[in-house]
C-alpha cells in the first residue's frame, strides 16, 4: 500500500490521455450530446458498479495508516464508501473513493479543504485528519478498476442538517451569507483538475436535453423543455463571461449543518465531492434549487432569502442575477431528469428513484406557475 499521496506522481489524464496540468477537454470523438452525457457521467463516477471493502479491511487500514481503532458503522452514499468511526471519545468520518475515480480528482477535494483550513479557519468546514506519515490521504492499491482508491479521515461534525430544520427568513439569509464567504475564500484557490467533467455542473446543462427522452409524462416534458429553452436563451450566451472560479458545488441542505441556538446558525459545511470550476451563480443555484417551491403559496420566497443573504456579502452584476433566476430552476430540473435517467439504468431501484423525484417535479410545476421574480428581487 502506498503510504501517502503525491499529486505530482499521478497523471491526471491517465483515463483520458491528457496532460497532468491540462484542463479537462471533451474528447473530439464526442460529437453528440448523448455521447457527451455518457462521457460526463462516467467521469462523475455514476456508471460503474462499485465494489465494497470489508469493514475489517477498512479497520486494518485505519490502524496502519492513521493509528485509529474503534467501531465502524457504514453510511450509505452515492459513490464513496463512507463510515462513521467511534474511537473512544472521538468520532471520525471515513471515506474510501471508488476504483473508477481518478485520485487526482479526490486530491482536488482534499486540497480545497486544506486551502480553506489555512486561509479561512473561521469557516466551519470539515477538517481532515492527517495520517501517521503526515498526509491528508492515503492510496490503497485496487485490484480492479483503473485507479488506486483513496482513504481519507475527517473530524465528524455534529449538528442538524438544514434539510431537517424549518429555517426562518433570517436564518436562510445566514445560509446565503455563509455560501458567499465560502466562495470568497476560494477565489484564489486553483488545482490542475478544477475543470473536470461533472454531471451536476450547470455549464453543461444545455447539453443534457437528450435526458428528456426518459421523461414519459407529456406535462413534465413540456415543463422541462421550456426551462431548457429559457436556459439556452438567457444563460448559454453568457457562459464565457460569467464570473467563474472553483466552488463547493453542492451547498445543499443536506451538506449544511445548523444550530438554531447559535447566532451564526450555520455550524458546519461538509462534502466537497462536487468541487469544480464553474460560474459562481451555478454554485448559488444549488442552494436555491433545493428551496424552490418549499412554500407552494410563494414558491420563490425561501430561495430569495438565500439570495438576499448572499448579496449582502458578495454583490453580483445585474445580468448574472437575471441569469440566476433561470439557472436555479435548471438545477432543480437537472436533478429530476438525471433521476429519471438513472431509474432507466437501474431498474431494481426505479420505483425508489422515481418516488424521490416526484417532489422535484411538483416544485418545478409550482415555481413555473408563479410569476418569476424580477430585479430588484422580492419574495
Amino acid at each position: 500500500m502506498s503510504p501517502s499521496f503525491d499529486p505530482t506522481t499521478i497523471h491526471t489524464g491517465q483515463a483520458q490521455g491528457i496532460g497532468a496540468t491540462d484542463p479537462v477537454q471533451v474528447p473530439l470523438a464526442v460529437s453528440s450530446y448523448s455521447a457527451f452525457i455518457d462521457a460526463v457521467a462516467s467521469e462523475s463516477g455514476l456508471l460503474a458498479e462499485q465494489s465494497q471493502l470489508a469493514d475489517s479491511t477498512v479497520l486494518e487500514l485505519l490502524e496502519q495508516s492513521f493509528g485509529l481503532k474503534g467501531t465502524l458503522v457504514r453510511i450509505p452514499t452515492e459513490k464513496d464508501e463512507t463510515f462513521r468511526l467511534q474511537d473512544g471519545e472521538e468520532t471520525y468520518l471515513v471515506k474510501v473513493s471508488p476504483p473508477d475515480e481518478d485520485p487526482v480528482i479526490v486530491h482536488l477535494q482534499t486540497a480545497c479543504m486544506e486551502h480553506l483550513e489555512r486561509t479561512a479557519p473561521e469557516l466551519p468546514v470539515q477538517r481532515l485528519v492527517r495520517s501517521l506519515g503526515g498526509d491528508p490521504q492515503v492510496l490503497i492499491p485496487a485490484p480492479e478498476g483503473p485507479f488506486d482508491r483513496v482513504l481519507r479521515v475527517m473530524r465528524y461534525m455534529p449538528g442538524d442538517l438544514l434539510a431537517t430544520h424549518e429555517a426562518s427568513a433570517g436564518q436562510l439569509q445566514l445560509v446565503g451569507s455563509s455560501l458567499a464567504r465560502l466562495g470568497l475564500a476560494l477565489q484564489d484557490f486553483d488545482h490542475p483538475r478544477a475543470d473536470r467533467l461533472l454531471l451536476w455542473d450547470l455549464k453543461h446543462f444545455h447539453r443534457m436535453r437528450p435526458l428528456l427522452d426518459y421523461v414519459s409524462e407529456k406535462h413534465k416534458r413540456s415543463l422541462a423543455a421550456d426551462i431548457f429553452d429559457r436556459f439556452d436563451e438567457a444563460v448559454v450566451p453568457l457562459l464565457d463571461s460569467l464570473t467563474s472560479q472553483i466552488v463547493h458545488g453542492d451547498f445543499s441542505p443536506f451538506n449544511i449543518l445548523v444550530n438554531p441556538d447559535r447566532p451564526d446558525y450555520v455550524t458546519g459545511i461538509i462534502d466537497f465531492g462536487d468541487v469544480v470550476r464553474t460560474p459562481v451563480i451555478f454554485d448559488i443555484s444549488v442552494t436555491m434549487a433545493n428551496l424552490l417551491g418549499a412554500d407552494p403559496a410563494s414558491p420563490w420566497k425561501h430561495a430569495l432569502h438565500v439570495m438576499e443573504g448572499y448579496r449582502s456579502i458578495r454583490p453580483l452584476p445585474h445580468h448574472e442575477l437575471e441569469a440566476l433566476i433561470v439557472s436555479a430552476q435548471a438545477r432543480l430540473l437537472l436533478r429530476a431528469v438525471i433521476t429519471q435517467w438513472r431509474a432507466s439504468q437501474l431498474p431494481q431501484r426505479r420505483d425508489y428513484l422515481l418516488s424521490h423525484s416526484k417532489r422535484d417535479w411538483d416544485r418545478l410545476a409550482a415555481t413555473a406557475a408563479a410569476p418569476a421574480p424580477r430585479l430588484p428581487f422580492t419574495s
